[in-house]
């Protein structure tokens, strides 16, 4: 028998620890943006709460135990996240952070400690903490309401109980176990059945997304398959007259010379004729193009970065609004493309082309619908660090409500029919692919602005 040696051992363990953490990381900040648009309504009923029962619990309705420090510490701790969409953007990267710290304090750790004072403090006095066993509930409901993963509901839990029982035991020189086993070790089973019965509702409604996935999957295949053979057929067409053109002018011009009767071409028209046959395959291939990135978008699945290379930000820019098919001449003159300089990055041209489309038909619409507004695009390189692509609009904007889930799956605010909710969230899987990010800036009725941010060459860090 082959045993591993301690290095392939460690090697292996190393790998799992990493797949595990980057596992738990990437569920983080997926709940992190499940709950952000909730997230200052709560935050604020939490900051004005803590204060607020602290006066019912102690004048109106008191109870056998209070700790006014630990009430103010969560309202300072939930303050901040009142006002999340106006945070700066460099500050967003330690936001998921916040976020779970605020999470296990304000709900598992300070209701855990709060029981088990009560239930040791009422026991003397032949009393029972019915009250707190009740906001204990109200804490296990919301921490599912915020929190759509069941794994990470657990852990929170875990980590916030064990936290308040650390504090609780160093806070006394004894226990009185009979207390602890009436107030908080008896309501245990429902604590927990309200922890997995939300985790699977949570589940369940993950479930019905993923199904909405395989069914915009499957249209769009269908769709694709349908697109692919005329584009195929007017592909080959285009290459058969690239074949014989050459043939058929030099016949015209020979016939022209020899003095027959035939129709007068300009020369010019051509010259047309040959590019005219390029574009349209070079059209076609790029269509096809489009379609992959529409079906990747609608599966959700993650883009291979293998074939990424270097490309010019402002050869992308220029592309996109030469292929975008523009209403109108002065539909197109609603663009301004600010001069500036240029930077690389490590990626695909065709991908960034049709990001740059999903925002140029989105500010259009906005526009049109403002009755006002241009649409702006520039660059900021930084060798510093990280390159930026800025792309705004003066149009109608976005509502502060609306803002922090444009970029979530299937969201849409949208007239029924006009949207699907992809079209953004695309946006950020390509970033996220380049290695980068895409962040939104807006005031509803003035602008929306949107950052496309690239990594720096490495030589430059």
């Amino acid at each position: 028998m082959i045993y591993p040696r301690p290095a392939q051992l460690q090697q292996g363990l190393t790998r799992f620890f990493w797949r595990i953490r980057s596992t738990l990381s990437e569920s983080a900040h997926e709940v992190l943006r499940h709950s952000r648009p909730n997230l200052p309504a709560m935050a604020a009923v939490g900051c004005f709460g803590y204060p607020l029962y602290y006066l019912i619990w102690r004048l109106l309705f008191p109870q056998d135990y209070e700790n006014l420090g630990l009430r103010i510490i969560g309202s300072l701790i939930l303050a901040p996240l009142m006002f999340v969409n106006h945070w700066p953007a460099w500050s967003e990267r330690y936001l998921v952070f916040y976020f779970w710290t605020a999470m296990v304090y304000c709900l598992p750790f300070f209701f855990t400690y709060m029981l088990l004072q009560n239930a040791v403090h009422s026991f003397d006095t032949g009393q029972q903490t019915i009250v707190w066993q009740m906001s204990m509930v109200v804490a296990m409901a919301l921490l599912i309401m915020l929190i759509n993963d069941g794994l990470l509901v657990g852990i929170a839990f875990l980590v916030g109980s064990l936290a308040a029982w650390a504090l609780f035991l160093i806070d006394r020189e004894s226990v009185e176990f009979m207390a602890i086993s009436r107030d908080y070790l008896a309501p245990m089973p429902v604590y927990l059945f309200i922890l997995v019965g939300g985790s699977i509702y949570n589940h369940h409604r993950e479930m019905i997304q993923q199904e909405m996935l395989r069914a915009v999957s499957s249209v769009g295949s269908n769709i694709a398959h349908e697109l692919r053979t005329p584009l195929l057929g007017i592909k080959s067409d285009a290459r058969g007259l690239r074949r014989y053109l050459p043939h058929l002018i030099d016949g015209y011009e020979r016939a022209a010379e020899a003095g027959l009767e035939v129709r007068p071409i300009r020369r010019s028209h051509l010259a047309t004729l040959h590019d005219s046959l390029a574009r349209i395959e070079s059209e076609t291939d790029f269509a096809n193009t489009v379609i992959d990135m529409l079906l990747i978008n609608s599966s959700g699945a993650r883009l291979d970065p293998s074939d990424f290379s270097g490309q010019s930000v402002r050869e992308c820019i220029q592309n996109g609004l030469t292929r975008f098919p523009f209403a109108s001449e002065r539909e197109r003159a609603l663009v301004h493309v600010v001069p500036g300089a240029d930077f690389q990055f490590r990626g695909s041209d065709i991908l960034l082309i049709h990001v740059l489309f999903n925002l140029l038909k989105n500010a259009l619409y906005y526009v049109a619908a403002a009755g006002k507004g241009e649409i702006f695009i520039w660059t900021e390189p930084n060798p510093n660090g990280q390159n930026r692509l800025f792309f705004m609009d003066t149009g109608s904007g976005i509502p502060d409500n609306v803002l922090p889930r444009i970029f979530d799956r299937f969201f849409t605010s949208a007239s029924a029919g006009r949207g699907s909710g992809i079209g953004l969230s695309f946006c950020k899987m390509v970033m996220e692919a380049f290695g980068g990010e895409i962040q939104c800036e807006s005031v509803h009725g003035e602008f929306t602005r949107f950052i496309l941010i690239f990594p720096g060459k490495e030589e430059d860090d």
